[in-house]
């Protein structure tokens, strides 16, 4: 039915005279909502908007490869339409939980990996982790350290229509020291210090800054 504050045109005019002349204004009607139509009796549940609020859980499909903060729009996921009208959409903004091994970099994984200095300088295989698997991977002799190796789509899935294609998985190989050696293992690397003319003189105290400078 007809609201009786705007009978049925959905907007109240007002008139005010002034000293320039006189001005209309016309805002929505607070009975209708600008629509010009009224329920007399309205639901108690809705009262008369046709929609009630409630709070559902729905499944969610995340794309592989998806980028922190990157958005998904779910259509008709979104709250109903007022008074019968179409829903809206809901849009979830994504936040990627970092991983305890990697950092990524666009597709690219980024892996810091601790290497025997032996190995290292020898060459040899190491293991290398994978979102997947482990991964044998051989280095050449005298791989210093610091130095990135790829291994190509070992990253993650590229986004796109076809979902085809991923980044990199790029590793930096440490030289992994260790913190205790045996008596043998310390002859060894004093012989090999010594035919490469490197000076050495093993101490038994902690490191620490000693000065050489006299007073």
């Amino acid at each position: 039915m007809k609201p009786p504050t705007c009978n049925g045109t959905g907007q109240v005019r007002t008139q005010q005279n002034t000293m320039f002349g006189a001005f209309t204004t016309s805002r929505p009607c607070s009975a209708c909502n600008g629509t010009g139509k009224y329920i007399k009796d309205p639901c108690p549940d809705c009262r008369g908007k046709g929609r009630v609020r409630k709070n559902t859980r729905i499944q969610l499909k995340v794309p592989a490869g998806i980028n922190d903060g990157q958005t998904i729009n779910m259509r008709g996921e979104g709250e109903a339409g007022y008074k019968g009208g179409p829903r809206g959409n809901l849009y979830v903004t994504v936040s990627v939980k970092p991983h305890k091994l990697f950092t990524r970099d666009g597709c690219n994984l980024l892996l810091n990996l601790k290497v025997p200095f032996t190995t290292m300088a020898l060459g040899g295989e190491i293991t290398v982790p994978t979102l997947k698997e482990k991964l044998r991977y051989t280095i050449p002799s005298g791989t210093q350290n610091g130095t990135i190796f790829r291994l190509k789509e070992q990253g993650v899935p590229i986004p796109s229509a076809s979902n085809q294609g991923k980044g990199d998985l790029l590793v930096t190989v440490e030289s992994d020291i260790p913190r205790r050696l045996s008596d043998e293992q310390k002859a060894l690397l004093q012989q090999y210090a010594a035919l490469s003319g490197e000076a050495t003189t093993p101490s038994k105290k902690k490191g620490g800054i000693r000065n050489i400078f006299k007073q």
